[in-house]
């Protein structure tokens, strides 16, 4: 039994389709924030599909990469109600990638291309499947934890201002938008189990927000 089973009650997600995005590492590794959310969701009743993000190559290519990766998942689905964006994971890899530049250039290069990442999976998303759909669509950014390295919080105060943008922008296509942003210490099974509460429907309730999970000591 996982913690978000522990907290939910059973068929909570029933019908619920879910496209989760995140880099093949993140989808792959076992223990991972993104292999939680996924669990969780399923064992709630979802339908998840992966998605793969895609940080290298020009911009354009990694448009056209996702672009395509998510009208695959949606016709494969047959649309979704809920994206999981795992920016976390994106940052994560994007710092990986830029690990032997200058200090300032990698700090540069792995936050515009978490920021990058975040907004292409974003906009496929939402134009690909959302603003057409009947009914409400909800998508949540997983932000790096906070202290997590040295580019997390700049991150994650990027994340929150792009989710409180587009929670106005998008309002009138019934999208809301939530920042969920982890602790150090936060396990991945706790970030799974807020995930799968936001798909619910009490979900619903919370937009334009960041979830800060790093407690009142962290003010």
């Amino acid at each position: 039994m996982s913690f978000a089973s522990e907290l939910l009650r059973a068929g909570v997600l029933d019908g619920v389709r879910v496209l989760h995005v995140a880099p093949a590492s993140a989808l792959a590794r076992e223990g991972s924030t993104a292999s939680a959310v996924r669990a969780a969701c399923t064992e709630l009743g979802a339908s998840v599909w992966s998605v793969e993000a895609h940080g290298d190559g020009d911009e354009a290519e990694q448009e056209q990469r996702v672009d395509q990766a998510v009208a695959d998942a949606l016709a494969s689905a047959g649309g979704a109600e809920l994206a999981v964006i795992d920016a976390g994971a994106l940052l994560a890899a994007a710092e990986s990638a830029a690990a032997e530049l200058e200090q300032h250039e990698r700090a540069r290069v792995a936050l515009a291309g978490t920021l990058q990442s975040t907004w292409v999976a974003t906009r496929a998303v939402v134009t690909r499947g959302f603003i057409e759909r009947e009914g409400a669509a909800r998508i949540i950014y997983i932000t790096p934890a906070a202290g997590g390295g040295e580019h997390s919080d700049a991150a994650r105060a990027g994340l929150e201002n792009l989710a409180r943008t587009l929670s106005i922008e998008w309002a009138r296509y019934a999208i809301t938008l939530v920042a969920l942003a982890p602790a150090a210490s936060t396990a991945a099974g706790e970030v799974a189990a807020l995930c799968a509460y936001l798909a619910s429907p009490a979900g619903a309730y919370f937009s334009g927000c960041e979830l800060d999970l790093s407690g009142p000591a962290a003010n």
